[in-house]
């Protein structure tokens, strides 16, 4: 099979690398370069052919030092077919390479640094890091609008939809209980003050954690006593802790452009666990989620009534519907083959 070098700074755990490593081994053989601290939630492992996992943290001068110099040796060690980088960073940091590269360069763009700035000097250099891949990959169509006209013929849109989901759960809370799942990146930027406000509330409110934790304030938060944190989780674990709960929160403070046009997986999440989402209305992807009776839109991120909020959270929590033709569209399986295509 052909070579497939996989570039970024995770360790194997994220949801969305795991789908895309699954789905390329498939087609090639693997090396996977990444940063973490050990290779025990490394859940692609298995999947690759040469697994490099440089240690230590991806803020940290050594540890990035050692990573640029594992990608030369990794670079020029052997032929790949492809080079596969996730976000812009990367492509920033190995332009050198990559440029005049015979390989298929592929740019995966799971949060763009360009919509995370006003700066018009950052924002200036996408369109020298969008000349150098063959493909660039976004998650949603609402991105792919976002890209530089001059480059919507290299765009593919690979949604990051779950795997179909069968196993679902009973609801684990009562009537008058409130269970939230707060899952994938954690933060005060991802609705930490708001579950606090919550919990504070009732003793009736519990949540569930999954994901990685970013802040003090969050760390706290994982360790109230009405809180339940699980560690990191493949997505398949995920879904059927998701479907035992009664929402997935999805907000996102509105610090950016980034955050504005959020890309919608727990939406798709919610829809294959049958459980609703919490999202602001700010989010752009928010008017689906109302349009399809999908979750709780709040009026703003910033909440001025936690109170009334609990009370519409506990009476709404079974008022919302899945219907079956969405979960039989928004899956992995329906559209992995367009990775495949842009890897090749």
């Amino acid at each position: 099979m052909p070579r497939l070098l996989y570039v970024c700074i995770n360790d194997g755990s994220d949801t969305r690398i795991n789908k895309e490593i699954k789905t390329l081994a498939t087609q090639f053989d693997i090396t996977y370069l990444g940063i973490g601290r050990d290779d025990s939630q490394s859940f692609v492992k298995p999947f690759c052919t040469q697994f490099c996992l440089v240690k230590g943290h991806h803020k940290s001068i050594p540890t990035l030092a050692k990573y640029f110099l594992t990608f030369i040796r990794l670079y020029f060690s052997r032929r790949y077919a492809s080079i596969h980088v996730v976000n812009e960073q990367l492509l920033l940091i190995f332009f050198p390479f990559l440029w005049g590269s015979r390989r298929r360069v592929v740019a995966d763009i799971f949060d763009s640094i360009f919509l995370r700035t006003e700066s018009s000097l950052i924002r200036s250099l996408q369109s020298l890091v969008y000349r150098l891949p063959k493909q660039i990959i976004v998650t949603d169509e609402n991105r792919k609008t976002l890209v530089p006209t001059k480059f919507q013929s290299k765009i593919t849109v690979v949604e990051n939809y779950p795997y179909a989901f069968e196993d679902v759960q009973p609801k684990a809370a009562a009537d008058d209980e409130l269970l939230i799942l707060y899952s994938g990146s954690l933060g005060v930027t991802r609705g930490t003050q708001l579950l606090a406000d919550l919990i504070q509330l009732s003793p009736k409110v519990q949540v569930w954690m999954i994901g990685w934790v970013y802040d003090d304030p969050t760390r706290q938060l994982s360790q109230d006593p009405q809180v339940t944190f699980w560690g990191v989780k493949t997505q398949q674990e995920t879904m059927r802790l998701a479907s035992e709960c009664d929402y997935i929160l999805s907000v996102y403070e509105t610090i950016n452009d980034n955050n504005l046009n959020a890309s919608p997986n727990k939406i798709y999440d919610a829809i294959q666990a049958q459980t609703p989402v919490i999202i602001n209305a700010e989010i752009k992807v928010s008017q689906f989620v109302a349009q399809n009776r999908l979750g709780y839109v709040l009026e703003s991120y910033y909440e001025k009534s936690p109170s009334r909020l609990l009370q519409q959270l506990i009476l709404q929590k079974k008022n919302f519907v899945f219907d079956k033709m969405l979960r039989h569209s928004y899956t992995w399986e329906a559209i992995e083959d367009k990775l495949i295509r842009a890897n090749l």
